[in-house]
């Protein structure tokens, strides 16, 4: 496109706009998507010079007077103020100030022509004067302008489907009839950028603050790496500590009435500890498990081995009357001591039995 310099208005413009479009759609890679926004913006910056040197627009015009054909290229302007916008650079500060002054510019040129509607003007004043409003009306301005966004794109999609185009642009002769409807089309086109341009105009004003005051924290953060190297490049030969082979006290003072160091030192530092112990629990953390805290207090004998386990009842023969009879008897004596002494018959304290 740079290259081609038979081109005419039109054909840069379409091929300008192409680009935009693309990105517009996001599914370009990072690379890809900064070399087509700087191809745009030569696309666009040729289309405006093109417009001043054709004089295709009059202060002294209204939106009745300028050609049908002519009006998309108003949004010369705004898809400048866009392309900046995505833009990386270096310098975003510089980026936001000339996307923020093509804004600007597109919207002085629709007041001009009296393309901007008195509810748009009326918006611009409030953004501009950056006038105070209660929470409640701002939600209000909100949905209006969100419930109005979307009739717009909706009118537009029908456009697109009737004329047959995905651009501003309409290619081929316009007949009476399909003249009036690509005028509204454009119209429409140009009332959505005004409603985009006002909508990033807000977001510049947010962004240039944060910039500023990043710059200023990477401007004071260098000037302090800058002075911290200077000093320590200039204490570099005095602050070395002297190396005697002897006649220096190591209990001795550390400096001398001057300030100057006189034995070596050691100097301590607790951060790295302190970190470590940030996310440590509040309690004790277990220096061993289970089975060796049980190992180790067998080794000292704290434990008894043997006699866990229970005596082996000792198996009556059958025919042992003697022995059956004797068992028999037990066994009716402890049926008779539990039934003169009841469970809890003693328990008097709590009226038990």
């Amino acid at each position: 496109m740079a290259g081609n310099d038979d081109a005419s208005l039109a054909q840069v413009f379409q091929r300008a706009e192409a680009l935009f479009l693309d990105i517009q759609n996001g599914t370009l890679a990072p690379d890809e998507l900064q070399s087509k926004v700087g191809e745009s913006i030569k696309g666009f910056e040729r289309s405006r010079d093109m417009v001043r040197q054709l004089s295709l627009f009059s202060e002294n015009e209204f939106m009745e007077d300028i050609s049908t054909k002519d009006l998309r290229y108003l949004l010369t302007e705004y898809y400048l103020g866009g392309l900046f916008l995505k833009r990386v650079s270096q310098d975003r500060l510089a980026d936001l100030d000339s996307s923020k002054e093509h804004f600007d510019h597109y919207l002085h040129q629709c007041e001009t022509h009296d393309i901007l509607t008195a509810q748009d003007k009326n918006y611009l004043e409030q953004i501009t004067a950056n006038t105070p409003r209660d929470a409640a009306t701002q939600r209000n301005e909100k949905m209006a302008r969100f419930k109005r966004e979307k009739e717009m794109k909706n009118r537009i999609e029908e456009f697109h489907k009737e004329l047959g185009t995905t651009s501003s642009g309409y290619e081929g002769e316009l007949s009476s009839e399909l003249e009036d409807k690509y005028r509204d089309f454009v119209l429409l086109y140009l009332q959505h950028a005004i409603f985009q341009t006002m909508e990033e105009l807000v977001a510049i004003q947010r962004e240039i603050p944060m910039v500023k005051e990043m710059q200023e924290r990477r401007a004071a953060q260098g000037s302090r790496d800058n002075r911290t190297s200077d000093r320590s490049r200039e204490d570099d030969g005095d602050a070395r500590v002297d190396t005697r082979p002897a006649g220096w006290d190591a209990s001795g003072p550390l400096l001398d009435p001057k300030g100057k160091v006189r034995r070596p030192f050691v100097i301590t530092n607790q951060r790295a500890e302190i970190m470590q112990g940030v996310f440590r629990p509040g309690h004790s953390l277990p220096t061993m498990t289970v089975e060796e805290y049980l190992q180790q207090e067998m080794e000292r004998g704290n434990f008894l081995s043997g006699g866990t386990e229970e005596p082996k009842k000792k198996e009556i023969d059958d025919n042992d009357e003697e022995a059956l009879n004797a068992e028999t008897i037990k066994a009716r004596n402890w049926d008779d001591f539990k039934d003169d002494n009841p469970k809890g018959w003693g328990n008097r304290g709590g009226r038990v039995g």
